[in-house]
C-alpha cells in the first residue's frame, strides 16, 4: 500500500476550483498541506486538507467527515477534499522547513498518519459514497460537490501561464477602533477565528518601461516579492479589472515560488526592476457562513477590515451588500470602501 504523502497544493488551482464550490478549503497562501493519495476513483486523486490543532478540536469525536489526528495535532477534513490533477503538486520536504515548531507539529501528523494510512482511505471512500451514490443530504450540504469538481478537474488547463477568475467580491475600509472591539463585534456576528498571518510585501516596477508602477498615485497591476514564512515565499504577478466604480471584480494572476527574497530582488533588479514600496500587513482571519473577514494591521498605516463575499453571484450587489453589512456593525469607519492599503502607504511616504 502506497505511504500517504504531504503536498502544497499551487494557489491558482484552488482559486480555480473555489469558482465553483465555496466548500473548497481556502488555501491560506500555500500554507495548508494536503495529504494523499487518499483515494482514486475513474483516475481521479483526492487529497484532504490538515487542519491545524484548536482548542474545540479536544471534544471532537471521529466521523464520516473528519479523523483527529491524535490527542492533540489537528485534524484531516473529508468533506473538504478536492480531485487534484499532478502538476499543481509540490511534495514538502521536512528537512527543509526552519521553523522547528512547524516542522514537529507536520512530523507528529505524519507519523500517525503512516500508522492509520487504511482507516483514512476507508472514511475517504465511505464519506465519497455517502455523498455522490446515496446522497445523503446531511452529507452532501456539508461536502464539497465532488462530481461536479472532478468535471473541472478535466477542463483545468494548468498549462496557461496565467488563469482569468472571478475574484471574491471585496470591500476594503479603514477602523478606527482597537483590533479587540472589532474582534468582539465579529464574534457577535457569528464570525469565528481562522488563523492570522502576516504579509511583507516588496513593490516593484520597472523604472524604463514604467510597468507596475502607480499611475496618479494608484497602484493597480502588482509584481510584489512576498515573504509569510521561511517555508512560503513568492513572486506574485497581479493584473485587475475594476467595475466602473473602482471595485476590483476580477483579476489574473500568476505566482512563482523563490528559495530567497533577496535573490529575487536581485533577479528582478537585472532585468529593470526596482523596489518602491514594502508594505508589512498582519492579518486576522475570520468567517461565518457568508462572509470571511480579514482584520488588518498595517505597519505605519493603520487598522483596516476587508470583507470578502463566499458566494458570488453579482458583482455590483455583492458590493452593495458587502457595504450594508459593514455598515451594520456599528464599527467607527471611514467613508470609502474601495480601499488599497498599498495606495494609501505610498502616498503617505511620498507626501502626495
Amino acid at each position: 500500500m502506497d505511504r500517504l504523502k504531504f503536498y502544497n497544493i499551487d494557489d491558482k488551482y484552488i482559486d480555480y476550483l473555489y469558482q465553483f464550490d465555496d466548500k473548497v478549503p481556502y488555501n491560506k497562501n500555500q500554507k495548508r498541506p494536503y495529504i494523499g493519495v487518499i483515494i482514486e476513483i475513474d483516475n481521479i486523486k483526492y487529497f484532504a486538507p490538515l487542519f491545524s490543532p484548536k482548542s474545540t478540536h479536544k471534544k471532537y469525536s471521529d466521523n464520516p467527515t473528519y479523523i483527529k489526528i491524535g490527542q492533540d495535532y489537528g485534524i484531516i477534513r473529508f468533506n473538504n477534499m478536492i480531485p487534484v490533477v499532478g502538476d499543481v503538486l509540490t511534495p514538502i520536504d521536512f528537512n527543509l522547513i526552519k521553523d522547528i515548531k512547524y516542522k514537529n507539529l507536520l512530523m507528529a501528523q505524519n507519523n500517525f498518519i503512516q500508522q492509520n494510512t487504511e482507516k483514512i482511505r476507508n472514511v475517504a471512500k465511505k464519506l465519497y459514497k455517502m455523498v455522490t451514490v446515496d446522497k445523503k443530504k446531511f452529507f452532501v450540504d456539508i461536502s464539497c460537490n465532488f462530481k461536479l469538481l472532478e468535471e473541472k478537474v478535466g477542463i483545468y488547463d494548468s498549462d496557461k501561464k496565467e488563469t482569468k477568475f472571478i475574484k471574491d467580491i471585496e470591500i476594503t475600509c479603514e477602523v478606527f477602533e482597537e483590533i479587540s472591539t472589532i474582534v468582539k463585534v465579529l464574534e457577535e456576528k457569528g464570525f469565528k477565528y481562522i488563523e492570522e498571518f502576516t504579509l511583507d510585501d516588496i513593490y516593484m516596477k520597472n523604472d524604463k518601461t514604467n510597468e507596475f508602477a502607480p499611475k496618479n498615485g494608484r497602484i493597480t497591476d502588482t509584481l510584489i516579492i512576498r515573504y509569510v514564512n521561511e517555508d512560503d515565499k513568492k513572486i506574485v504577478c497581479k493584473r485587475r479589472n475594476h467595475n466602473s466604480n473602482g471595485f476590483e471584480i476580477s483579476t489574473e494572476k500568476s505566482v512563482l515560488k523563490v528559495m530567497s527574497i533577496e535573490e529575487a530582488e536581485k533577479h528582478l533588479n537585472i532585468l529593470g526592476y526596482t523596489r518602491f514600496l514594502n508594505m508589512i500587513d498582519k492579518n486576522y482571519m475570520y468567517e461565518n457562513d457568508e462572509f470571511i473577514a480579514y482584520i488588518q494591521d498595517v505597519k505605519d498605516l493603520g487598522i483596516f477590515i476587508e470583507l470578502e463575499a463566499k458566494k458570488v453571484e453579482n458583482a455590483e450587489q455583492n458590493i452593495e451588500q458587502l457595504i450594508e453589512f459593514v455598515k451594520t456593525l456599528n464599527l467607527k469607519i471611514g467613508t470609502k470602501f474601495d480601499i488599497r492599503k498599498a495606495n494609501l502607504l505610498y502616498s503617505k511616504q511620498n507626501n502626495e
